[in-house]
């Protein structure tokens, strides 16, 4: 199972391109499943929600950092960008920094109370919460509307 996870992860970067980036994206994702898959055969899987909330955590960030290997054009600027995740720091925080946070905590505020709604759905249900749910999905969708960003290529326009 675990050769078979890498394989078919390998095989799926080298159908996005055959630069060498898609191969390391696609085997860095295959070691990733194959190394949760053994955790999960080893230790069985996690119940309580604390560790499931660190779990996700972690998935995200590991997911996340296996995007740069995708979309960055040269693996230097991986190697770079990773040096100064761990070098780069500020000596404060600027008033930019600041409003970059801001505008991350409201942008993604949306979706962090939909999956808190979803795991107390029940609980919510019984408070009478249920008529607000429509108002809630019409605001996200308002923010995806209004925050919907620059206009990009489709990514596999280059392919």
């Amino acid at each position: 199972t675990y050769l078979n996870l890498l394989i078919t992860m390998l095989l799926g970067g080298l159908w996005h391109g055959a630069a060498w980036s898609y191969a390391v994206w696609g085997t860095y994702h295959g070691l990733a499943l194959a190394i949760e898959r053994y955790f999960k055969d080893k230790f069985g899987t996690i119940e309580n929600k604390f560790g499931v909330f660190l779990k996700g955590i972690f998935v995200f960030s590991i997911v996340t950092y296996g995007w740069l290997l995708f979309r960055l054009p040269d693996f230097n600027h991986v190697i770079k960008y990773t040096q100064s995740i761990f070098a780069n720091y500020s000596q404060g925080l600027t008033i930019k920094d600041l409003r970059s946070i801001l505008l991350i905590v409201i942008y993604s505020s949306p979706v962090l109370l939909y999956h808190l709604y979803y795991i107390y759905k029940e609980q919510l249900k019984k408070n009478s919460f249920v008529r607000f749910e429509y108002m809630a999905y019409g605001f996200m969708l308002f923010m995806i509307l209004t925050n919907s960003g620059s206009s990009n290529d489709f990514i596999y326009f280059q392919f």
